[in-house]
């Protein structure tokens, strides 16, 4: 009889822990099928986009300084390009021709005191836009009237002067065709060189530009 107790109570407990068995196993079955990855479903989430590592070369590069030597004729164009071969800039140098320019002008007086006297009787007729000329051997003492890009302009103002009682002033070209040299990023070395020309070119011009603006000129 107590051996029959004995196995009763043992097949009751081994039902008992496979029916918890068999619990768990579907438990963790559903488990696994929770944890599987289903394709359809995924997505592709993008890094944050990273900001690219700065460009040196982008930054803005300071503008090129070019030179341009004006105030030649044309027969003194090669003499001046000579020049700045010895200086040693051939590879930078460009050159442009300039436009001819027409002028209203009072011949040069002999002194300058008549050219005080002919500056009263001007501003006495009301004309106030005139400029005696200083810098300029050939035309010292001369009294600019105006500058213009035509003849025609030039005699339409010529006109009216006369009709304001001025008799004394012309019109004519002023200077023949001349040329500009651009030196390209010279350096300082040979821009002091160039600088020194002066003495050998006393009527030419030399002015600091950027290149930008002195190639917009040649075109």
């Amino acid at each position: 009889m107590r051996l029959l107790f004995l196995i009763l109570v043992l097949f009751n407990a081994l039902a008992y822990g496979y029916i918890r068995f068999a619990e768990g196993r579907a438990g963790a079955d559903n488990q696994l099928s929770l944890l599987q990855i289903a394709p359809e479903k995924m997505k592709l989430v993008k890094p944050a986009a990273s900001t690219p590592p700065r460009n040196d070369a982008s930054r803005a590069q300071p503008k090129l300084v070019c030179l341009e030597w004006s105030g030649f004729a044309a027969e003194e164009s090669a003499r001046a390009g000579a020049a700045l071969a010895k200086v040693g800039v051939s590879d930078k140098v460009s050159q442009r021709e300039t436009a001819v320019a027409y002028w209203v002008y009072i011949p040069p007086l002999k002194t300058q005191a008549e050219v005080d006297k002919k500056a009263g009787e001007l501003k006495a007729r009301g004309i106030t836009d005139f400029s005696p000329v200083q810098d300029d051997d050939q035309w010292r003492y001369a009294i600019a009237m105006g500058e213009f890009k035509t003849d025609e302009a030039a005699n339409n103002y010529l006109a009216q002067l006369r009709q304001k009682g001025v008799r004394s002033a012309v019109a004519g070209q002023r200077g023949a065709k001349g040329v500009i040299f651009v030196i390209r990023d010279p350096g300082d070395a040979a821009a002091e060189k160039i600088a020194a020309l002066k003495a050998d070119f006393p009527a030419a011009q030399l002015k600091v530009t950027t290149c930008a603006d002195a190639l917009a000129a040649k075109n």
